[in-house]
């Protein structure tokens, strides 16, 4: 009964504090990100989300820790009745014993879920640990499988392990791999070290090249033997622990038929997977249309298992029937012990990857998407050690214990926001969200992978949250069109409107500002978003590009992807009446140059650059209740962001003194870097700020053209056919820096030195400068970037080797560069 007075007090102190602070909302909460952080500064904070899986994930982010996760004291009787005596003996060994014989726990949840977990994961490895067999002395920590073909040559029809390539651990100090060993049309393979030569066998487009016989099999046959389930899977080899780290071996006999005792699961999971998106959900096309169908036998075996016990402890709290009674503390723990095992199956698929550098395993979600993969890691839960379910329980219980000392618990809704009614008019202070990105993520299909454990897992203990068959789809804020038969009209119209309505709520509900971020680099994503912000009745007053985004990330990897992500401001606005189209392109104009020369002297470059230039343009366009040509025509918003990306790339040739050709070439990668354009694109930014036309630019190779689709060239593309490039005085700056790269990554360093000589003789040519600016714009890591940094930081050792050499500045020729043409 104290302990229930100093809770209330507790409370009503909290519940005073908070009534004295902002009060924060985001409609999108997803993860609870932005939740976490505002609930961190003490502000009452809400959040919304439609999808089941991010809203469990946010009372156990946002609720759960705060609330449970507080120290407390048993006497040893109440301690040895709830866990037992072996356990209160262990915290003896531990030194977490009172002198007076209670146990105090630091923190009353971890410990709990730690416990339990552990407790389930014992009872499972009891009943079905036999089929992880130790060999030798070392437990696995994971097999190694690969799905095997066939090749579709009539007179060889080898069966062939579908393998891209052979290593299983390749780092700086250590290489290992498969060799194959080829007996008439038997593929064996070995365990070597050192480095591999041989090549894979699946090749382009997974397509399969047959060691046996050389012959190709296509795609399409390849899809058509698993679509009629004649391929087959094949064990490789075993992952172990040792004193040296992992170590790898081929399987036992014993080990490759164990797997055909495995008794078959009784859990299915007949769910479907997004079917029509075979965009991110590249193995539906291959026959892997359900969630079940991403499972071996023994990972749907192990995984069934564990939800038993866990069911067994639920009945052991709540008794049995359909509907538990637990109390709130039980259903947090038993909501860890989901998550815990939904995390475990993540890693527990035949959809993983395992990573040869870091020797460890993975989950097939890292690009948002779901591939198609030939081989798997198929990790031992029982290993204890990487992607193990003892691993995925140290995740846990590590953030429960960093949050528990956050008092503040966030109001988390499993609903769609658009509801006028949820809150007062004006009753929250500031909305702070990041919003779907258009249709760059489906973030319901992939939930459903979750959905579907988490169904069978705790359907019991939250059965309205998990009532429905799958994840909710058509109140999902996303423009996807395959939830829209097809129709990419239809889901646009679908997000605007969407969109629309959640801001139209927000205006009637905030007071204050409402900050939305954004990291889509699409102009059709920016243009929709800008619609439902004006449409809303609301205007943004500024935009920021934050840095937040990994630039390891797989989805970032290869693409022009953002590095940041941008933020805008809005607030409600009376707006005025007509504007003028040519006196608010002068303002968007001018708002833009500004902007431009700010981010740029911060160091934003490409994509993360023009975007932040979007919400400059809005903020001008949205002061008028509509904008009106000459003609009388209304300007679109779309119209608006075209003129932004004009108007920045207008900015951006404007500050820079050269030639026109290198102008472009700068002023192009600064706006777009190496990402594709339509050809018309190119033709309106080139005729905004040069005197030269689109056809000079692709006469001088600066463009690659790939349908009616340009990339900017890079110096392999200009060199690649022949390389004349700034064989004379007169030719662009950008042909010479070109010449130059092309040069210092070639064998011959004294050709270098003689063109240095003729070309930049001295610090204060203009070649360093230009080339300086260059190197600031290319992408890290690329050989460009390499090249420039290279000439850049050798600038004064290659001046003084051309002066050594008696190189005096003149008009050169193509036979003194040596260009041999």
């Amino acid at each position: 009964m104290e302990n229930d007075a100093k809770e209330a007090r507790l409370k009503t102190a909290i519940d005073a504090f908070l009534d004295r602070m902002p009060r924060v909302f985001d409609p999108f909460a997803g993860g609870g990100a932005i939740p976490l952080e505002a609930a961190r500064l003490g502000c009452r904070t809400y959040g919304n989300d439609i999808n089941p899986v991010a809203h469990l994930i946010q009372r156990g982010s946002l609720e759960f820790p705060q609330r449970y996760g507080k120290p407390i004291t048993y006497s040893r009787a109440e301690f040895e009745r709830l866990y037992g005596a072996d356990t209160y003996l262990t915290m003896q060994q531990q030194g977490q014993v009172m002198q007076d014989s209670s146990v105090h726990l630091k923190n009353r949840l971890s410990h709990d879920i730690s416990f339990y977990a552990k407790r389930i994961l014992k009872e499972a490895e009891a009943a079905v640990g036999q089929y992880y067999p130790t060999v030798n002395g070392r437990k696995p920590i994971a097999y190694y499988w690969t799905r095997v073909g066939t090749c579709a040559n009539p007179s060889c029809r080898a069966e062939v392990p579908l393998l891209k390539q052979f290593y299983l651990c390749n780092k700086p100090g250590k290489q290992v791999y498969l060799k194959p060993v080829i007996t008439g049309k038997q593929i064996d393979f070995q365990v070597r070290t050192g480095s591999c030569s041989d090549e894979g066998y699946v090749v382009s487009r997974k397509s399969l090249k047959c060691p046996v016989c050389g012959n190709t099999t296509t795609n399409a046959e390849l899809k058509r033997q698993f679509l009629a389930k004649t391929y087959t899977e094949r064990l490789l080899a075993v992952i172990e622990g040792s004193d040296d780290g992992k170590a790898y071996r081929l399987p036992t006999d014993a080990e490759k038929a164990l797997v055909g005792t495995l008794p078959t699961p009784t859990l299915t999971l007949p769910e479907q997977l997004a079917i029509g998106n075979t965009k991110q959900f590249d193995l539906c096309p291959w026959g892997f249309t359900a969630v079940g169908d991403m499972f071996s036998k023994r990972q749907l075996l192990t995984l069934q298992t564990l939800i038993e016990k866990l069911d067994q402890l639920k009945k052991e709290w709540g008794g049995t029937g359909m509907f538990l009674n637990l109390n709130d503390y039980q259903e947090a723990v038993c909501a860890y012990l989901g998550i815990w095992l939904d995390r475990a199956s993540m890693l527990n698929t035949s959809f993983g990857r395992w990573h040869i550098s870091g020797e460890k395993l993975e989950h097939p979600f890292s690009r948002q998407a779901i591939a198609m993969t030939f081989d798997y890691p198929e990790a031992n839960s029982f290993s204890g050690v990487t992607g193990s379910i003892t691993n995925q329980l140290e995740w846990i219980t590590r953030y429960i214990e960093e949050e528990s000392e956050n008092l503040f618990t966030v109001n988390c809704q499993n609903s769609s926001s658009g509801d006028v009614n949820q809150f007062n008019a004006k009753h929250i202070n500031a909305v702070i969200t990041d919003p779907p990105y258009y249709d760059a993520i489906p973030y319901a299909d992939l939930s459903d992978f979750f959905y579907a454990w988490l169904k069978r897992s705790l359907s019991d203990v939250y059965p309205m949250t998990f009532a429905l068959p799958q994840t909710p789809k058509t109140e999902e804020c996303t423009a996807l069109k395959h939830h829209h038969n097809g129709s990419a009209v239809a889901a646009k119209k679908h997000f605007t409107d969407k969109l629309k309505q959640i801001f139209s709520a927000i205006e009637q509900q905030t007071s204050g500002v409402v900050s939305i971020m954004f990291a889509h680099q699409s102009t059709e994503a920016w243009t929709t978003l800008c619609n439902s912000i004006l449409g809303s009745r609301m205007n943004i007053t500024g935009s920021w590009a934050i840095d937040t985004e990994l630039g390891n990330r797989m989805v970032g990897i290869g693409n022009a992807a953002l590095e940041s992500s941008v933020t805008v401001s809005c607030r409600p606005t009376a707006q005025a009446g007509i504007g003028e189209f040519r006196e608010v392109k002068r303002d968007i104009e001018r708002a833009v140059r500004e902007e431009v020369r700010t981010l740029t002297a911060l160091g934003f470059r490409g994509a993360d650059l023009l975007t932040a230039c979007f919400g400059q343009t809005v903020s001008v366009f949205g002061q008028y209740r509509l904008v009106e040509k000459p003609n009388g025509d209304e300007v679109t918003v779309a119209e608006l962001l075209e003129l932004a990306r004009e108007s920045a790339f207008n900015a951006i040739v404007s500050d820079i003194n050269t030639d026109e050709y290198t102008r472009f070439y700068l002023a192009w990668l600064q706006l777009n870097g190496f990402a594709e354009a339509d050809h018309d694109d190119v033709r309106r930014l080139v005729q905004v700020g040069l005197s030269v036309n689109v056809a000079d630019i692709e006469a001088h190779r600066l463009l690659m053209q790939n349908g009616n689709r340009q990339t900017l060239a890079t110096v392999n593309d200009r060199t690649r056919s022949g390389n004349r490039l700034g064989a004379d005085t007169a030719d662009p700056m950008i042909d010479k820096l070109h010449q130059a790269m092309f040069r210092w990554a070639g064998p011959d360093r004294r050709s270098l030195v003689q063109y240095i000589g003729q070309t930049a003789p001295t610090p204060e040519d203009p070649f360093w400068r230009v080339l300086a600016s260059l190197f600031e714009l290319l992408p890290r890591g690329t050989e460009d970037h390499r090249a420039a940094e290279g000439l850049l930081s050798g600038r004064d050792s290659l001046i003084r080797e051309a002066r050594a050499a008696g190189q005096q500045p003149g008009t050169t020729n193509v036979n003194q560069l040596g260009l041999g043409f």
